[in-house]
């Protein structure tokens, strides 16, 4: 960060290497072009290959209901987000398809990329920067969460852009840079709550940096605007203690922590890489004098470190490490490792090549398998499709309460020409409608539930003789379809 507030760290990435690797400052916007349009082209590679998830389905759904409905519902217990859906609300306007609803998300984490070459820039300095942002356009967990119609790509952008103009307030403490911060940080707390986590890092961080006590009025001043924005959320807390249920969390544990640790960094043995930076970055904090020189560094340590740390403690009591909720962390992350890279190079160019080679060969392997393996997503829409292609006018389909339904719901309304007209139930029935369906039909997420099977098993007893259980003819791989007909029933004859 350039000005009084931190003066930049002593030569960290000032080297032939960095020289190398983005040119002179003056093509550092080709560079940055260069990256964005390739994290851009990454995202949108295979956009549709998986079907919408649940969460999509749910997203979808807040798409495209009435805006009487749409109000009730955010305000009834969805609260958390409501930007992103009313985003996308607009956004839908343009298309319904899962390409059009998936491209914000896209468009949304593709436009984060110069931010964070920004915040590198401002921090440490523009190569810095370039690499940052070159690494977030590879980041694996960020590239899935870019091709998925849920909020966290929307937070991430908001609260990066926050930070920026809270290190800008720092430097030229104008009320101008103070309320762009404090707007934006209020927003990104409604795109995702746990975005509070980061304004508190970001306060924390003040801490490390030296006495300026001409910014406390316009701080002050910020953060009660924050609080004076942020106040529906806490009147919706106060009437909604129970909203935003996370029973379906587990409960603090090691496959829990190595999960959120890899979707900050890459995968398995190949995240030490990036644990290696934040090793040499967390030494540029604590051994750089003064500390202004130190405090960039603190303050992207600060913001990677603290949020997660609360979340673990508060897990403790009430479960809530969920690793996509702490995707506000991803930026601190990239920033780190790229600063680390940076002083790497100051001390031996060829090992801080190596380590960025390195790195940015296992992000391009993990993204490779992500988009080879669309099989490991929730197969609602070939689920929802087998359902179709084979149902009968007058089937029962049975789906349990919750979100499953909506995305169900959602490949039903996109297909309305080939599905037949359908009776939907909650739970295996007691009383089949009059005449009997030739039909029933089981369609559960068994991954984390395993009431399906047991809806199943107890309707096929409950009903046998009149029912047989018929094998199917579809590869499940989360999501199971369940197919009872009527004992000695022909299927129907396709239409001419």
């Amino acid at each position: 960060m350039s000005g009084n507030v931190a003066p930049k760290a002593p030569a960290c990435g000032k080297t032939a290497f960095g020289s190398a690797l983005a040119g002179p400052d003056r093509h550092a916007w080709l560079w940055l072009f260069l990256i964005t349009a390739g994290a851009f082209c990454l995202r949108l590679f295979r956009l549709t290959s998986q079907g919408l998830n649940m969460d999509e389905g749910f997203s979808a759904l807040l798409g495209r209901i009435p805006w009487t409905s749409f109000v009730s519902r955010v305000w009834d217990s969805e609260f958390n987000m409501v930007l992103y859906y009313a985003v996308l609300r607009l956004w839908m306007h343009i298309g319904r398809g899962e390409f059009v609803v998936r491209l914000l998300s896209v468009l949304l984490a593709t436009a984060t990329v110069p931010v964070v070459y920004l915040l590198g820039k401002r921090l440490f300095d523009s190569r810095t920067g370039l690499i940052a942002a070159l690494l977030l356009a590879l980041h694996p967990f960020h590239l899935m969460l870019a091709q998925r119609a849920r909020a966290y790509p929307l937070a991430v952008l908001l609260i990066s852009l926050a930070c920026l103009f809270f290190l800008r307030g720092l430097e030229k403490p104008t009320w101008g840079n103070w309320l762009a911060y404090a707007v934006l940080s209020a927003a990104a707390v409604y795109a995702h709550f746990f975005a509070v986590l980061v304004i508190g890092a970001q306060w924390m961080s003040l801490r490390f940096l030296p006495e300026r006590p001409s910014l406390w009025k316009r701080m002050l001043g910020s953060t009660l605007l924050i609080v004076v924005m942020l106040a529906p959320v806490g009147v919706f807390l106060a009437q909604h203690p129970k909203a935003g249920n996370l029973d379906w969390v587990a409960g603090l544990n090691r496959p829990q922590l190595l999960s959120t640790l890899y979707a900050m960094t890459l995968t398995k043995n190949r995240s030490l890489a990036y644990l290696a930076m934040w090793a040499i970055t967390v030494w540029c904090a604590f051994r750089l004098k003064p500390r202004a020189r130190a405090w960039p560094y603190r303050f992207t340590l600060t913001w990677l470190l603290a949020p997660p740390l609360l979340v673990i403690g508060a897990s403790l009591v009430r479960p809530m490490l969920v690793e996509r909720f702490l995707a506000i962390c991803i930026p601190a992350a990239v920033l780190a490792a790229a600063a680390g890279v940076m002083q790497l190079a100051r001390w031996s160019k060829a090992a801080g090549v190596l380590v960025l080679v390195l790195i940015v060969f296992y992000s391009m392997s993990n993204v490779r398998y992500h988009l080879r393996h669309p099989e490991y997503g929730e197969n609602w829409r070939e689920a929802s499709q087998y359902v179709f292609a084979h149902a009968e006018a007058g089937d029962e389909v049975v789906i349990l309460p919750g979100m499953p339904r909506f995305v169900f719901d959602y490949y039903r309304e996109m297909n309305p020409a080939n599905v037949p007209v359908l009776v939907f139930a909650n739970s295996a029935p007691e009383l089949l409608p009059q005449p009997l369906p030739q039909n029933v039909w089981f369609v559960g997420w068994t991954e984390r539930q395993s009431r399906w099977d047991t809806e199943a098993a107890k309707f096929l007893e409950a009903q046998r003789p009149r029912y047989c259980e018929k094998p199917l003819r579809f590869d499940a791989s989360i999501v199971k379809v369940w197919q009872f007909r009527l004992c000695g029933a022909q299927p129907a004859m396709p239409s001419p």
